[in-house]
Parts: structure tokens; C-alpha cells; sequence
């Protein structure tokens, strides 16, 4: 490969999508938002324990933990470009989503479920058909793939 070919592949390569920029930077506000819960619930463990919530601090520092790390990864791997962020983004969209209505549905009291329900499922139905079609958009699979003649 000559210095040109390789120049022109590599700045094709690191062209990130607009999609892709924005699905990234969603990601990261979202793990940021559940890293301050988890800050939230380690400087409140000692109050929360004392309160009569249907979980423990730990269920929800370990919440804040898995899904604010798992979202710094992905953010991460969609701003680089790895090859493995799109279907990783596909299966963590569909964990968050399940993960979320269950803990609506279990933790939830049920005049408050009662009135989230409809807002919380049009960002579902909304939310999940959007990160799908970002990230199995052309320009989205040719910035993962880091080939230009490449598209599965």
C-alpha cells in the first residue's frame, strides 16, 4: 500500500459518523448520570440503610456501578471506532431497556408507576429503534468496519 492509499484510509477511517458522535456523547452523559448515583449511594450508604426501601444501597450501588462502567466502555469504543462497539451497543440498548422496566416495575411505587409508565414507553419505543438504526446506518458500519470498500 502506498503512503497516499494508507493517508486516505486512515482519514476515512477516522471520519466518525454524526450519528455516531451523538449516540457516543448520549452514552457517556447516561454512565456519568449512574457513576453520581453510585457516588450518591456510597455517601449515603449509612441513611439509606436506615430506610425502609424495598432494595438495599447495595443493589443500587452495584447498578450504578455496572451500567456507569459498561457506559464509559461503550462510549469510549463508539468515539475510537472499535469493531466491537456497534454490536456491544446493540446488546447493552437492549440490557439498559430491560434492566430499567424492571426495575420501574419492581422498585416503583404504584401511583408513581402509574403516572411514568406512558413517558418511560415512548422513550423505550423511541429509544431503541433510533440506537439500532444509528448504528446499522452505512457510514456507521463502514466507521466500524475501519475498511471503506468493506460493508457486511
Amino acid at each position: 500500500m502506498s503512503q497516499n492509499e494508507h493517508t486516505a484510509d486512515k482519514s476515512q477511517r477516522q471520519s466518525r459518523p454524526r450519528n455516531i458522535t451523538v449516540l457516543s456523547i448520549f452514552v457517556l452523559l447516561i454512565s456519568l448520570f449512574h457513576l453520581l448515583k453510585l457516588s450518591q449511594v456510597i455517601t449515603q450508604w449509612e441513611m439509606l440503610s436506615a430506610l425502609p426501601i424495598t432494595v438495599s444501597p447495595f443493589y443500587l450501588a452495584a447498578d450504578g456501578f455496572v451500567w456507569g462502567i459498561s457506559g464509559l466502555i461503550l462510549s469510549w469504543s463508539l468515539w475510537t471506532g472499535q469493531a466491537w462497539a456497534a454490536k456491544a451497543g446493540l446488546v447493552l440498548a437492549l440490557l439498559f431497556a430491560g434492566a430499567f422496566w424492571i426495575d420501574l416495575i419492581w422498585i416503583s411505587e404504584a401511583e408513581q408507576l402509574q403516572t411514568r409508565w406512558l413517558i418511560n414507553l415512548v422513550f423505550t419505543i423511541l429509544g431503541l429503534p433510533a440506537v439500532f438504526f444509528s448504528l446499522n446506518l452505512t457510514n456507521s458500519r463502514v466507521f466500524f468496519s475501519g475498511n471503506p470498500a468493506k460493508i457486511n
